[in-house]
């Protein structure tokens, strides 16, 4: 699908990269970028800013035919069906899934306007793999390491926060296990796929290590981003640039 009239929920580190990636190539019409009332735009970029919104109910009633949001999980809860009764969704905060009621009144929205959600693939790499394999693949395991400040604890903190199912580590920590929600959407599901959080206060990186096992193979991946501050490593912006490029057809060789 040809996509002309994209809106962006979003203008932090991710939501920035992306709008720069779409009109540096002239990919689409940006029809609006909707933040927070709180939210401050840099001076040196008029581009940005002429876009800029607050009103939620402007954003929502513009004619998009894709929006990418890259704001916060109770976004994607709040508007995520009401997006897809008009028009695809790329939802980089792909916790949000992990809610059932929220999970069903989307696909339900997505089903019935016959639109799209489109889960990009964050700061880690593979859910190609785990997607072709899902019906092979017996365990799914994915640990995240950062700093205390960086998952919103004690800065000192240290070890093993969380040990059990990508389901139940999206509700205590979901602006940082998006990438958790990418695999398990993409692979066994948010209850079989386990997530493990720790805390080390000594590093400057965001850690991801994935390990999947099913029958006859093996993976163990893992993926080194030093953190910007905040909840995004330094390949994010990168990622997150080249997962909108492809569903915007950039890039003249696909990958698949």
């Amino acid at each position: 699908m040809r996509y002309r009239r994209i809106g962006i929920i979003g203008a932090g580190v991710v939501g920035k990269a992306i709008f720069d990636a779409i009109t540096r190539a002239g990919l689409a019409d940006v029809e609006y970028i909707l933040v927070s009332e709180n939210f401050e735009a840099p001076a040196d970029a008029p581009q940005l800013r002429s876009r800029i919104t607050t009103d939620a109910n402007r954003a929502l009633a513009a004619p998009t035919d894709l929006v990418i949001e890259a704001a916060h999980p109770d976004v994607v809860s709040r508007f995520g069906a009401q997006l897809l009764a008009k028009g695809d969704l790329c939802a980089f905060s792909s916790s949000a899934l992990a809610d059932q009621a929220t999970e069903t009144a989307m696909l339900l929205a997505a089903r019935r306007a016959g639109t799209r959600l489109l889960v990009p693939h964050g700061a880690v790499l593979a859910l190609d793999g785990i997607s072709d394999g899902r019906d092979a693949i017996e365990d799914v395991t994915i640990t995240t390491t950062k700093s205390g400040a960086s998952l919103g604890t004690r800065a000192d903190a240290r070890g093993t926060l969380f040990d059990g199912s990508t389901r139940d580590v999206c509700a205590l920590f979901p602006r940082n296990v998006n990438v958790h929600a990418a695999i398990a959407i993409s692979g066994i599901g948010f209850d079989r796929t386990r997530s493990v959080v720790m805390a080390d206060p000594d590093t400057t990186e965001m850690r991801h290590r994935i390990q999947v096992s099913g029958r006859g193979f093996e993976w163990d991946i893992s993926v080194r981003s030093t953190a910007l501050g905040g909840v995004s490593g330094a390949y994010t912006p990168k990622s997150a640039a080249g997962s909108v490029q492809r569903i915007l057809g950039l890039h003249p060789v696909a990958t698949c």
